[in-house]
């Protein structure tokens, strides 16, 4: 917590009663963090080592956390310190976040610090100084957001000086109003803030999901490619399969599933995406022979439109009936 708060509370001179509260505020953080982690892995979800990551002089682990059934999939950088109680985890850099936690908590306490210490702004960076004059209109653009009135959280926000609004902070949260407005508006937000972050680790998932708002699937599959450079982890190929899929580039994306699998072993969300692309090139010996590693049919697998037609096939009533014995024999 300590550690976490030193990162928090960088570059101010917070001090005595006002850090010991602040830091007792911050306790926590962290671990809620990774609680949620636990109940998404509990959920079907998982959370795996990629790789090191070296940032300047230091190295820090890399995980993958993946929701179920693919509706998720982000990064976490962990930077750990040495204290004297070993090596501990002192904060976590979010890819889709696009920072660390503890800068997303600073500019939640800083308000609440200048309001009762007049002196810190003179410690802050000129960046966070106009966040903290405009935060009143930054807190109520957010309730406006949050409370389902996107148009009304949209004209506010134009209100803000151009280079308050062209802030990282903002771009992200012009892009959470313009998810509830229309795609041609989440197009240009999202644009803007690849623009604005296309040095972040994570920017890619933004141009991403913008091309694929836009329906250009040559263009979604060659920025997946980006990214999964970027990041190094050759999971992030799921991403392309459907924008492959309806390029007919099946063989490409037979690829990029196997590659997956490599990292990912035993991976349920890879498996479905695998019988996704063996469906799809009505590959109807392969589905039955992965349906029989699997011993079952993956959740979510009778929702793909070409698996009734593998069930009607001759492979398939093939093992609907080694299936009927199976579950027949004592």
């Amino acid at each position: 917590d300590e550690a976490f708060a030193d990162r928090v509370l960088r570059g101010t001179d917070v001090s005595g009663s006002e850090r010991r509260e602040a830091v007792e505020g911050l306790s926590g953080t962290l671990q809620e963090i990774f609680a949620g982690v636990v109940q998404g892995c509990t959920s079907g979800g998982s959370y795996s080592f990629v790789r090191l990551v070296q940032r300047g002089g230091e190295f820090r682990p890399l995980f993958r956390l993946c929701l179920p059934e693919l509706s998720g999939i982000n990064y976490h950088e962990l930077v750990i310190v040495q204290t004297g109680e070993g090596a501990k985890i002192a904060d976590v850099d979010v890819y889709l976040s696009g920072e660390c936690v503890s800068e997303s908590l600073r500019r939640l306490v800083l308000p609440a610090l200048a309001a009762s210490n007049r002196g810190l702004q003179a410690s802050l960076s000129a960046a966070e100084v106009q966040l903290l004059e405009f935060s009143d209109d930054i807190r109520e653009i957010g309730n406006l957001q949050r409370g389902g009135q996107p148009k009304s959280a949209l004209e506010l926000f134009r209100r803000l000086p151009q280079v308050v609004q062209d802030s990282e902070p903002l771009q992200r949260l012009k892009v959470r109003i313009c998810r509830n407005l229309g795609p041609d508006e989440l197009a240009e937000a999202l644009q803007q803030l690849f623009q604005a972050t296309a040095a972040d680790p994570g920017a890619g998932f933004t141009e991403v999901e913008r091309l694929e708002l836009l329906g250009q699937h040559a263009e979604v599959a060659a920025a997946v490619d980006r990214l999964r450079q970027q990041i190094g982890d050759p999971y992030l190929g799921l991403l392309k399969i459907e924008s492959l899929l309806k390029l007919d580039r099946g063989a490409e994306a037979a690829e990029a599933v196997a590659a997956a699998k490599v990292v990912s072993e035993g991976d349920a969300d890879v498996a479905l995406t695998d019988l996704r692309v063996r469906l799809h090139q009505r590959d109807f010996v392969g589905v039955a022979e992965l349906l029989e590693g699997m011993q079952q049919s993956p959740t979510g697998a009778a929702e793909i439109p070409e698996y009734q037609e593998f069930l009607r096939s001759e492979a398939g009533q093939a093992w609907l009936q080694r299936q009927k014995t199976q579950s027949e024999t004592p």
